[in-house]
């Protein structure tokens, strides 16, 4: 081989191996993005499943506090639930530790609230679950803004903003009608201020409905195909009776008569529905990462390659004129 192709052949092995090595540190970088974010959809999922104990602790509590004491027991069993779930949230944290800080403080607040729900007042017990709610909402808004699933094209902004706002949003305004609706059926009787909030929570349970069907009416079907759809019908049905009989049994007189446990387990159903529809909207955005992931994973090995080759190239240049 001439001197002049040896170097050529070096020069072109160095030149090449630099920018295969910048387009293979990028697709490293990606990789480890979306694999952030396919951590923070797990860690959302289990936050979820926490967030829905909690309102169900929250309805249940209400719902002995003002004298249904068959609530009591199944309090006890969800507390240890409840337990469980914190710590298995605070194992999979290690993996985000800019998160770590917020739910440490969601933990703390749950463990001075589950020893003392079933001793304070009613006003008391439904005010520190909302806070403790409220933390848990924003920490999945949190994690959600933070995984930037929009800036990978993996879902429309819009997509995102149904799945960890609205849909949860719309799930807290169930819960707390739930949590005060029960109460109210336990006792038997109710206090103006309650009926004036059950009120304002239906205006809120109404506008959130609206603002998902719009956010859903402008996903392409591509990510809410007609199945998701067909499921939002169903819930929207379900807010709407469940409405209905909360104006109806509830909202109609002072002393309402309807049996707290049915109208929990009525509140119930309506809002597993509202959590089923953000399981199949989490699952769409999990397969839309997942493809991303692949073709993330496939070049990365196609980078990888090129490194190598350019790696080799420059040393069958090198060392020729080393010798």
């Amino acid at each position: 081989m001439s001197d002049t192709l040896v170097l050529l052949c070096a020069a072109a092995g160095s030149v090449g191996s630099v920018f295969a090595a910048i387009w293979h540190c990028r697709n490293r970088t990606r990789l480890a993005q979306l694999a952030s974010q396919q951590t923070g959809i797990a860690i959302n999922r289990e936050l979820k499943q926490l967030l829905g104990k909690l309102q169900q602790h929250r309805g249940m509590a209400s719902g002995y506090l003002n004298g249904d004491a068959s609530f009591k027991y199944k309090i006890s069993a969800l507390q240890a639930e409840i337990d469980r779930e914190t710590e298995q949230i605070a194992a999979r944290l290690l993996a985000l530790p800019a998160h770590r800080a917020g739910f440490e403080s969601i933990q703390s607040h749950w463990r001075k609230l589950s020893p003392t729900v079933l001793h304070g007042t009613r006003e008391q017990s439904f005010d520190n679950h909302c806070q403790l709610i409220s933390a848990v909402l924003d920490l999945i808004r949190d994690i959600a803004e933070r995984s930037l699933l929009h800036r990978d094209s993996a879902c429309p902004f819009g997509f995102i903003e149904i799945v960890w706002h609205l849909l949860p949003d719309t799930a807290e305004a169930i819960g707390q009608t739930r949590a005060i609706g029960t109460g109210i059926a336990a006792a038997g009787r109710s206090l103006s201020t309650e009926r004036i909030k059950l009120g304002y929570l239906l205006t809120r349970i109404r506008n959130a409905a609206g603002r998902l069907e719009s956010g859903i009416a402008r996903t392409p079907s591509a990510m809410a195909g007609a199945e998701f759809r067909r499921s939002f019908g169903e819930v929207q049905q379900r807010i709407v009776s469940l409405v209905g009989d909360i104006e109806q049994q509830l909202l109609a007189t002072e002393r309402p008569e309807i049996d707290s446990a049915g109208f929990f387990a009525h509140a119930t159903q309506t809002l597993n529905g509202v959590f089923d529809l953000y399981d199949r909207a989490e699952a769409v955005a999990n397969r839309e990462l997942q493809t991303l992931l692949a073709g993330a994973t496939r070049l990365g090995r196609q980078s990888l390659a090129a490194l190598l080759l350019a790696l080799a190239t420059a040393a069958a240049g090198i060392v020729p004129l080393a010798l």
